[in-house]
């Protein structure tokens, strides 16, 4: 709906203000379990029109460094996408790994998976996968730059077929 579109480029705003505003990126000390909840959370609804189960691997605190607004976007534009791209009634599964230099959510969904050879362009503006289905195209080029500019990345690993597992790694807090 036209209101849910305002209320998101709203946040997305909020959050690009935030860190304009803050110059270090606004680095907190965040809990990606915690957010991670929050996130899937605000896609309930959408998970459940599909039949579509998120599940969360229990865990312990996994501290990183980054703004938790920023955090929470990239992770509802993460798990979104898993959401969208994965067949009715299957499974995105959220993980987590922390190591001494990072701490990391990995997204993996039961969509067809993403060829070798587009992988890098899923990033760049305006590209979508082939499925064509909504979303401007922008989800995964912004969702990049939140997470470089926290000093962190998003990683991709699919194959055509297999799903695809996207990574949100910062640095540990």
């Amino acid at each position: 709906s036209a209101g849910a579109i305002a209320s998101a480029a709203r946040h997305l705003l909020s959050v690009i203000r935030s860190m304009s505003a803050d110059a270090s990126g606004g680095r907190d000390s965040v809990d990606l379990a915690e957010l991670a909840v929050e996130a899937a959370g605000m896609l309930e609804s959408t998970a459940e029109a599909k039949a579509i189960r998120i599940a969360i691997e229990p865990s312990a605190p996994v501290m990183a460094q980054g703004d938790r607004r920023g955090v929470i976007q990239i992770l509802v534009n993460l798990i979104g996408n898993a959401v969208r791209h994965s067949p009715d009634r299957a499974t995105v599964a959220l993980s987590f790994e922390s190591s001494p230099d990072s701490a990391r959510v990995h997204i993996a969904d039961q969509g067809p998976g993403v060829d070798a050879a587009d992988q890098q362009r899923i990033f760049e503006r305006f590209e979508k996968g082939k499925t064509g289905e909504g979303g401007s195209g922008l989800g995964l080029t912004i969702a990049r730059r939140l997470a470089r500019s926290m000093g962190g990345d998003i990683w991709l690993e699919s194959a055509a077929g297999e799903g695809a597992r996207f990574s949100l790694v910062l640095p540990a807090a």
